[in-house]
Parts: C-alpha cells; structure tokens; sequence
C-alpha cells in the first residue's frame, strides 16, 4: 500500500509539474487571473451607433505577443496574478510522500518492488538500505526531484524577503519544467514502486563498494547542487527576455550558485576520497564518467562565480555570464545521464538500472536547445559596461572563466569521445589518466598563473608596473621553490614542477596580497584590527580557496614525483621499510561483519623505533552477490599518507601486501578542505549580509 501511495504521488508530481509549467509561463498568466480581474479579459466599447462591441484580447493574443515578442518593454504592465505558493508547496509535499515511500519500502525490505530486490537484502544494515533507496538510478533521480521542489520553496522565500528576481513566475514555470521532466524519466525510464509478479523470498544485496559512510552522504550532496544549479538556470531563462542580468540579478544569484559550488566541491571530494580509501589503488581520482559528472559543473560552476562577481561589481561581462548559467546546469544533468546510461557505452553493472535513461537525454535535449535558442536571441540585447582595461581584475577573472571552461570541455570530450566510437562501429578504446593530465596540465598551470595574480589586481584599470612591483616577491619565491625541487630530482618530470612552483606562486600571492591589505595599505589606517574588518569574510573566503587548490595541486603534484611503492609477500612478525616508516606485519585473523565475512591484519606503524599507529586493512566477502572488496588502511603521517591493503596468499604462503608512501597528500585533503571552508565562509556572509540588506562589493 506504502509503495502505491508513492506511485501515485510520483504520478501527481508529473502532473503538477506540467500544470507550474503552463499556469506560471508568461502565456499562462491569462489563466491565473484573480476573479476581481477576470472581467479586463474583454473590454466592453459603447460605439457611436449605442451598440456594445467586445474587443477580444483573450488567450490567442497573449500568447501570440508572448511568442514573437521576446523582448518586451521595460514599461510592460504585467498581469496581476494568483498566489504562487500553493502549487509549489503541494509539488514538494508530493516529492518527499514519494522519496519516503521509496526509503520506507528498502527499509521494511518489501521485496515485492523490483528495485528493493535487486538492490537490498534482509541482511542489509537499516542504514545501507536507506542509502540504497537513493543510490540507484530512479531512487537518486526521485531525491533530485525532491531537492529541486525544496530549493524552489527557498528561491519563493528569497524572493519574498528581497523582491529582486526578474520574473519570479518565469522562474517557477522552468523549475517546473525541470521536475515534470524528471518526473518523466523517473515513471517511464523505469518506475521504483513496480511490483514483481513473483517475488523472491529475499534480494540480491547491495552493491557492496557502495557499503561506505561516505556514499550515504554522496548522493544528497551532489543532487542538492544540482538543484542549486537548477534555479540559476531558471532565473537566467526568465532574465533572458528582458535582458535584465544586472547587479541587483547578480546579488540574488550569488548564493545559489556559491552553495551549488561548495555543495559539488564536497561531492567531489567525497568521490575523490572513497576513490583513494576504499577501492584500494592507491590514486584519488581516475577520470571515469561517474566522477566526470560531478568535475564539469563544477568547474563551470567556479568560471561562473568569478563572472557573476564581475558583473556585480561593474555590470560586465553579461553574455558571458549567462552562457555558463546555463552550461552550467547543463553539465550537470548531461554527465548524470552519461553516468547511468548504456546508451552510448557498457557501465559497469553497479551504475545501471533497467531503463535506458531515454527521457532523460530527450528532456536535456528538449530544455538546453530552447534554452540555448533563448539566449541567441537575447544575447545582442545584453548591453555591456566593457569599462576596464586589458591589465584589470575584470581581464583576469574573464581568462580565468574562459580557462576553465576550455577544461571543461576538454573533460567533456574525453569522457564522451570514446562512448561514441563504441556506439558508432563497435570500436573500443580507453581514455585514462594519462590523457586527461596531459591534455588539462597546460590549463590547469594557466590557472594558476592568473589565480596568483587576478586577486592583486585592480578593478577597472591596473599598471603593468605596479603589477610587476606587487608579484615580484611571490614570482621570487616560487622561482626558489622550483629549482630547490629540481636540484632534489634532477630527473623529474617538468610538468609536477611547474605544478609545485606555481603552487608556491599562488600562496605567496596570496600572503603577500594580503599582508599588502593589512599592513600598507594607505586607506586602512594604523589599526591592524579595523584592516581585517574591512577586508571581511568575503576576502579570507576567496584567499583560502585560492590557498586550498594551490595545496591541491602541490600535494597531487608532489605525490606523482615521490611516490613509493612496495609488494612483497608477508609473513607474521615481518618488517617493510618504506619512507621514513617501518611497518610490521601481525598477521590475519578471520572475523565476521554485519553481512559480511573479513579477513583484518594489523600494521603496527614505527617511525625513529617508536610505534606512532596502527593500521587495519581488510579483505571482504559478501556472500549474498559472491564478492570480495579490498578495504585500504591509511595512516595520514605529517611527512604524507601511508597506503596499505592486503590480498590473497602468495605461493610461499606468505600475505600479498602492497604498501605506498605518497609524501604530501595530506596536502591534497587539506587543499579541499580549505576550498570547501573558503565557499562556505563566502556563502554564509553572503546570506548574512543580504539578510540584512547591506549590499557589498564583489571581492
């Protein structure tokens, strides 16, 4: 009955979401009218001869002017209309009936869904199949529907508060697209709530690499960016027509698109992590379309905040602007489509569902083309204040966007490329980490080229002198930094170099900027603690996020060129030299897991002949689907990261141990770290300083 009750509300949510579409479209205003106004539908003229005549200004014409006139005039009377809220609040209840319906069903283990069979067991924790309910294909596509509804309900309180949006119905009317869509693909591509006519007497598990903490949080976060995502895309399509993308769209569209960023960079950190802890190679990211999904909208999500903070400072830079709003949406759902569907290409069978993902692609292709045509038109009528010279803060962080784009697209066609030969003529090739390194590290050092040195600039206008005089100390030490690097691996490659030494220019940019703001800046005065007031949370947020991927880089850089790697059989009572590290080998023993049996050894960690930790890798099996996963342990020292797992047992009877040292990767994790803290801190002074209603310029 419980699963019913979802169908049903599944097949209410396609409904209501057709019926936002239309009601909230500018067509639809002719519908929503108040009875108190019904009557101006028709105006009644008294003619010279005393006879009544109706002029008919009805549907037909509404929607005519609607449709050949685009652009209408900024004096345009609207159309008084009905309440808003009723229809996206009833929309939302309807999404979360529908998801608890789903996570109901996986917990009671109801093995009548077909979806509950094939992805969860009555030996499940209660926890993994919960995380079950939303990491399958329509379970994680019914929980965007549900984050899209609630971030709708935010964007009409924000709305509410500040009365800035540009067409605030318009913008309900897409969002409204976008959830019968998903709606769409959820009941047609394959249905959760479909009953088997003969079900088992149990399921067949859940996948067990996704039997992790992290995953459970993985799914939420990546689809609540994508629902962040989402209403830029919408405000942009209803700013569109009246190309109305100045500073006051900037500022109601500087949140959502700061917490989409943090939200997909956590995401991506997630994915990076499991990637490095839980499957065991060692690495943290390996470029395959699961991972790609969530790395293109986030990267035009970043070219889209240094734009967004150029066009709320000097009203530039609009065009541009709008194009990776929309991109940036577009991304996202064209890398999920690609991450579960096996239209294109063989997934493994973990990403798949039943369905093809069919209307997923026809609703992308439907929605971006209308989108995309939207912007063709309105682009010419996008006036720019293009006020700033070539040596500018504006220049700078419009190279930085248009970079970042180019690596978006170069992650596009390497995750695509081969997808498309397959489905062509059948021919298969890999695109790995080599590719992607090689194609992306001539961007990514751009990148970090103009990321030391956009922060220091000027708006509007800068001296190439004063620049010069600004960067000499950071262009200095980040010299130094490369040959010392050099001089200690002569033979290193020169890419991993430039990586480092460009990692040290982006952090003594960003010291010394702001050691400039706080210390000799002539406007600040003698008080060091009013300089770090003026500077504000927005400056530190930007400076750690800046500090955090030149950490980033530093780290995957550094671990690329020291890295080492030691297999060998082990036996009990056995030492393994590796860095600065001695391990020794205590053996295995054979313990039972929740729905899964183990074989745990134990490391104890020696450095200078003293123990500082110990390290527990795991093998398990998962009787219910036969398999077994490697669990890695890894001890994050102050020198770096030791990575150990254990395999099967050697021919000498020995323990298949395999040990890396990666000097510097605690670096990476803290790089994320900071990029992560630098958005939230940005976001929540953005929230706070809306809220009360004392507008700042963009840093």
């Amino acid at each position: 009955m419980i699963a019913e009750i979802g169908h049903f509300a599944l097949i209410l949510l396609l409904m209501l979401g057709c019926c936002q579409a239309v009601l909230f479209s500018p067509p639809g205003a002719l519908f929503r009218r108040p009875s108190g106004v019904a009557a101006n539908a028709a105006s009644l003229h008294i003619a010279g001869s005393g006879t009544v005549t109706v002029e008919k200004s009805s549907f037909w014409r509404g929607l005519s002017f609607a449709l050949l006139n685009p652009f209408p005039a900024d004096n345009a009377v609207s159309t008084p209309t009905a309440p808003i809220w009723p229809l996206p609040l009833m929309i939302c209840l309807l999404a979360i009936g529908a998801q608890g319906s789903l996570i109901y069903s996986f917990i009671i283990s109801d093995f009548t869904l077909q979806l509950v069979t094939q992805y969860s067991h009555s030996s499940t924790p209660v926890l993994y199949r919960i995380a079950a309910a939303i990491s399958p294909d329509r379970g994680a596509t019914l929980l965007w529907i549900t984050l899209t509804s609630l971030a709708t309900i935010l964007f009409l309180l924000q709305n509410a508060v500040f009365k800035k949006s540009e067409n605030p119905h318009t913008v309900i009317a897409v969002m409204g697209v976008i959830i019968a869509f998903l709606a769409a693909s959820v009941l047609f591509d394959g249905d959760p709530f479909t009953r088997m006519t003969d079900p088992p007497l149990d399921g067949q598990g859940f996948d067990p690499q996704s039997q992790d903490i992290l995953d459970i949080f993985y799914s939420p976060i990546l689809h609540a960016g994508l629902a962040g995502l989402s209403v830029i895309f919408a405000a942009t399509v209803a700013a569109l027509p009246r190309a109305r993308l100045n500073r006051s769209w900037a500022e109601m569209q500087r949140p959502w698109a700061l917490l989409s960023w943090t939200l997909l960079g956590a995401a991506m950190m997630i994915s990076a992590y499991r990637a490095y802890a839980e499957q065991s190679w060692g690495n943290w990211w390996y470029w395959d379309a699961s991972e790609n999904a969530v790395l293109l909208p986030w990267l035009l999500a970043t070219a889209f905040l240094h734009c967004l903070a150029v066009l709320e400072k000097t009203e530039a830079l609009k065009p541009w602007t709008a194009l990776l709003a929309l991109s940036a949406f577009g991304a996202g759902w064209f890398g999920t489509y690609l991450a579960r569907s096996d239209l294109l290409g063989p997934l493994p069978a973990s990403l798949r569902a039943s369905g093809d993902n069919a209307v997923l692609l026809i609703g992308f292709c439907l929605l971006f083309a209308g989108a995309y045509y939207m912007f063709s038109r309105a682009a010419g009528h996008l006036r720019e204040n293009a006020d700033f010279t070539l040596v500018s803060r504006e220049s700078g962080m419009f190279i930085n966007s248009v970079l970042l784009a180019v690596a978006a697209a170069i992650v596009m066609v390497g995750t695509v490329y081969p997808l498309f030969l397959r489905w062509l003529g059948g021919t298969i090739i890999t695109v790995g980490p080599p590719f992607f390194v090689q194609a992306l590290m001539p961007v990514t050092l751009a990148l970090l080229l103009l990321m030391g040195l956009s922060p220091t600039l000027r708006w509007r206008v800068d001296g190439a002198a004063a620049v010069g005089r600004r960067m000499k100390l950071a262009l200095i030490l980040s010299i130094i930094v490369t040959l010392f690097v050099w001089m200690r691996h002569i033979d290193a490659p020169a890419l991993p170099l430039l990586g480092i030494g460009l990692a040290a220019w982006v952090v003594t940019a960003a010291l010394g900027d702001l050691w400039e703001k706080l210390w000799r800046h002539r406007d600040h005065g003698e008080s060091k603690h009013r300089n770090v007031k003026m500077l504000g949370p927005r400056y530190i947020g930007m400076s750690l996020a800046h500090i955090g991927m030149a950490l980033l880089i530093a780290g995957g850089s550094a671990s690329s060129l020291w890295e080492e790697q030691t297999v060998l059989s082990a036996r009990t009572g056995q030492s393994i030299e590796i860095g600065p590290y001695n391990l020794q080998y205590e053996g295995v023993s054979l313990l039972p897991g929740e729905n899964f049996a183990t074989r745990k050894a134990k490391f104890i960690i020696y450095r200078n002949s003293q123990p500082v930790s110990e390290l527990y890798p795991e093998v398990r099996y998962y009787p219910i689907r036969g398999v077994e996963t490697t669990e890695s342990a890894i001890w994050h020292g102050r020198d770096g990261d030791l990575h150990v797992s254990i395999g099967d047992r050697a021919e000498d009877s020995g323990r298949i141990v395999d040990v890396r040292f990666l000097p510097m990767m605690p670096w990476v994790w803290a790089g994320m770290l900071l990029i992560l803290l630098g958005g939230v801190i940005n976001m929540l002074t953005r929230m706070i300083l809306l809220f009360k209603k004392n507008g700042v310029s963009a840093p």
